[in-house]
């Protein structure tokens, strides 16, 4: 009687230790097979980045404002670190365009928020979204333009935003001047808008998107309507 007990006792042991051991190396196997998964994943993900990057249209745009980085041996396109401690943030890019946001200030309302924007609180020509934007034009023998903050509103009213309406948030796009550069035979290259929002939320907050515009629609769409003479009317002044 105890013989067959240990019998059956080390055979379950024997059966238990093999079933275990199976199951081990199922698991591994899986872990091993989810692994390459991640890897291909990340791999695909990473040539996918580098890509874009590759195809964005204006190359002297995007190295001044962006930074092609790897990270864990994957491509990653952040912001250009200056921008980063200025306290701007990458709010979107595409092929042809690039949109950062910055936080300015927290008000008691509306009232006194649109207030402080009016009189402002915020001098976005003098920023270094603008002296970056200037440099890499000049670096390039072309020419920068500020125009009117008229200018900027229709600008804005006809290129993507970055920004969208919804309840609690106000949308302002006639605060800022706006920047066109101009190559050496007088045709646009790019285009720097501003746009406010502010947002409600115990109290509310403001924000400034700066919007760069390089895409070849995007510039022919200024072509065709901003008349010579109604940019000449608006003209702040030129930086070459």
């Amino acid at each position: 009687m105890n013989k067959n007990f240990l019998f059956l006792a080390i055979s379950f042991v024997l059966i238990n230790t093999t079933g275990c051991q199976h199951i081990q190396t199922a698991a591994d196997s899986t872990v091993g097979a989810i692994s390459k998964g991640v890897n291909a994943y990340d791999g695909w993900v990473s040539k996918g980045t580098q890509r874009v990057w590759d195809e964005m249209s204006n190359t002297e745009i995007r190295n001044k404002f962006l930074v092609l980085s790897n990270n864990s041996n994957n491509n990653v396109i952040v912001l250009n670190p200056s921008l980063i401690n200025d306290k701007f943030k990458l709010e979107k890019r595409t092929m042809g365009s690039i949109h950062l946001e910055k936080y300015i200030n927290h008000e008691a309302n509306f009232s006194e928020a649109n207030r402080k924007i009016n009189n402002g609180i915020y001098i976005s020509e003098k920023d270094l979204a603008s002296k970056m934007f200037i440099e890499q034009a000049l670096a390039k023998g072309h020419q920068v333009r500020m125009y009117k903050k008229n200018i900027n509103k229709d600008l804005n009213n006809g290129l993507v935003q970055s920004i969208s309406e919804f309840n609690g948030a106000a949308n302002r796009y006639d605060v800022d001047p706006a920047f066109v550069e101009f190559d050496k035979n007088g045709s646009p290259v790019a285009i720097m808008t501003r746009s406010w929002q502010t947002i409600s939320a115990i109290g509310v907050d403001s924000r400034i998107y700066t919007n760069i515009y390089f895409a070849q629609d995007a510039l022919r769409w200024f072509e065709n309507n901003f008349s010579n003479r109604y940019l000449e009317d608006s003209l702040i002044r030129v930086y070459k």
